[in-house]
């Protein structure tokens, strides 16, 4: 995280009528990061967002965006910010190249930044069709594309993937991952975990409008693991278990039992035979079962930290295996939220 974050949230309060629907919320956005913001509907999320994009004015505390206080200097955080609201609505009677200009002439913005937008969100191909016609992803695509013509520093999204069919999802998850590699500082909001679990390296989690933890998911994991009570905390490898305790064990090529809270698991995707590449990874130190999920993927469950997956790589290179991706199946998200959260709601 950078010394100046590029969103800083500092002891926020927003009222609606008798209702506090934002209460005391702190946190910090590093710059560059894909930051989600996970809360149930009627967290306060959308209410906070409308504040950072200066649609609102905090009650009290301050919200500060590239260093500019949003309530003292909102024209310069416009210049900064692209937001996409929540079922952002589109001019359906013109085609998305007409759509581009009409906005780029409103940003003031050089008419050739429409190409370089089209090619960017993989609009080209459809810069002649109406608006009308298209799908919601292809809407909420143009929409993505519409905040990034004026080239913003931060993106700001509220639900972007919102009742989309799963390849749509698919695609603006890799769009977003795109404009990440770009430079662009991402921040999210969505009550839909698996949409966040690829992408985020950090998290802000509100209930009731309360922030309940925030911070990079592998350092909230670790602190909540430190927390736990000790007949709570993963076992350390090897271990003997506890009188009485009768949950069914995996054991591990060495003969050892480990309890499933005390697994990982990293998807493996390569070039060629997946069943070749599982005979050089089943019986390896640490690895407590593996599986072909397609004809070029497998799925490797383990013991360890993540010095465990930068041998395994290691090893599969030396064997001549060419990876194509390692990639850990973020189940980290979910148990934070479960174990943050109580499920109430305002």
């Amino acid at each position: 995280m950078s010394a100046r974050p590029a969103i800083r949230v500092r002891h926020l309060w927003h009222r609606f009528g008798g209702m506090d629907v934002v209460r005391d919320v702190t946190f910090d956005v590093g710059e560059g990061e894909i930051f989600g913001f996970i809360g149930p509907n009627g967290a306060g999320k959308t209410t906070t967002i409308r504040v950072m994009s200066t649609l609102l004015e905090p009650m009290a505390g301050r919200v500060e965006v590239d260093g500019h206080d949003v309530t003292l200097e909102p024209e310069k955080v416009r210049k900064i910010i692209g937001y996409m609201p929540d079922h952002a609505g589109v001019y359906d009677r013109i085609t998305v190249r007409e759509y581009l200009e009409f906005f780029a002439e409103a940003y003031g913005v050089p008419p050739d930044v429409v190409e370089v937008v089209l090619e960017l969100t993989d609009l080209k191909k459809l810069e002649a069709r109406l608006v009308a016609t298209m799908s919601k992803g292809m809407k909420q695509r143009l929409g993505l594309a519409r905040i990034l013509l004026h080239d913003p520093k931060i993106l700001i999204l509220d639900e972007p993937a919102s009742d989309l069919d799963p390849r749509a999802r698919i695609e603006i998850r890799d769009l977003l991952l795109e404009l990440r590699a770009l430079g662009k500082t991402i921040f999210l909001s969505s009550h839909i975990l698996t949409e966040l679990a690829d992408v985020c390296t950090s998290v802000a989690i509100l209930e009731k409008g309360r922030l309940v933890v925030a911070g990079p998911i592998s350092e909230i994991a670790e602190k909540m693991r430190a927390r736990a009570p000790a007949s709570q905390r993963r076992p350390e490898l090897g271990a003997p278990r506890p009188a009485g305790d009768a949950r069914p064990a995996v054991v591990t090529a060495g003969g050892v039992a480990l309890p499933d809270e005390a697994q990982h698991r990293v998807k493996v995707r390569i070039i060629g035979d997946a069943h070749a590449v599982l005979r050089l990874i089943v019986g390896g130190p640490g690895v407590v079962g593996a599986r072909v999920t397609s004809a070029n993927q497998l799925t490797v469950k383990y013991q360890g930290d993540e010095r465990f997956v930068a041998d395994m790589v290691r090893h599969l290179v030396a064997q001549g295996v060419s990876l194509v991706a390692v990639e850990p199946e973020r189940t980290e998200l979910e148990r934070i939220f479960l174990e943050a959260t109580r499920g109430e709601l305002q």
